[in-house]
């Protein structure tokens, strides 16, 4: 009885364990802890590796500071349809016969596209792309629907309107480029006239030409008799 006796007043009391023990000894505990590890040691390895190789280490975190920035100044669908609705307004306050006859068609196609339903904007993370959808995504035509009549992936380049990048609009912008100009009035005339270049805008020439008209007229002698025989 006594040794009993010692072996109950001896013995520690068995506790159930806690709940984060039983969390931490469990599978996703486990886990856990291992992807943990992992990633410690990766980063370790990056340190290591940035300071033997600098140079490596400054180019991969330059492009992905780049990869970081196009990715926040790529342009969504909204961004397309303010600078759309720019263009056109800036081409209608002109005279259709001082519009750019390239921006004007340009505009023109897209607004048709847009009006049917057919423009579609898709982002790619760093880069966006607007293209033609061949039918409204709510139409219910045979051939909307068939998948056989679908067009195929080596057409998608020829339905492309435009790209995004950099919180830019490229084909718009280039298409819009002397919109307030008509090519078509100068096609009469000479090659070397219809293209001006900063050199001929800024010559010396040409200052002392502008310069010019503003000097008053002398007539000699000779002008005034032959205006009073005249």
């Amino acid at each position: 009885m006594a040794t009993l006796w010692r072996r109950f007043c001896y013995s520690a009391p068995t506790t159930a364990p806690g709940f984060w023990s039983r969390v931490r000894n469990s599978n996703i505990g486990i886990w856990t802890r291992s992807l943990l590890n992992d990633y410690k040691e990766a980063c370790k390895e990056i340190v290591v590796g940035a300071r033997d190789h600098p140079g490596k280490a400054a180019f991969y975190c330059a492009l992905l500071t780049g990869a970081c920035v196009c990715g926040y100044k790529n342009p969504c669908d909204k961004s397309f349809q303010a600078t759309l609705l720019e263009s056109s307004n800036q081409l209608l306050v002109l005279s259709p016969w001082v519009r750019n006859s390239r921006s004007d068609q340009h505009i023109q196609n897209l607004v048709t596209v847009k009006n049917q339903g057919r423009l579609r904007h898709q982002n790619l993370l760093l880069f966006s792309l607007v293209y033609a959808a061949p039918y409204d995504a709510k139409t219910s035509l045979y051939n909307a629907q068939c998948e056989y009549l679908k067009p195929r992936w080596s057409d998608f380049p020829g339905r492309v309107l435009d790209i995004g990048f950099f919180g830019k609009w490229w084909i718009l912008s280039s298409k819009m480029k002397d919109w307030d100009i008509n090519d078509n009035e100068f096609a009469y005339l000479p090659d070397e006239l219809q293209t001006v270049t900063p050199q001929n805008l800024h010559s010396t020439e040409n200052e002392r030409l502008f310069e010019l008209k503003f000097q008053p007229v002398i007539l000699g002698e000779e002008d005034t008799e032959e205006k009073g025989a005249g």
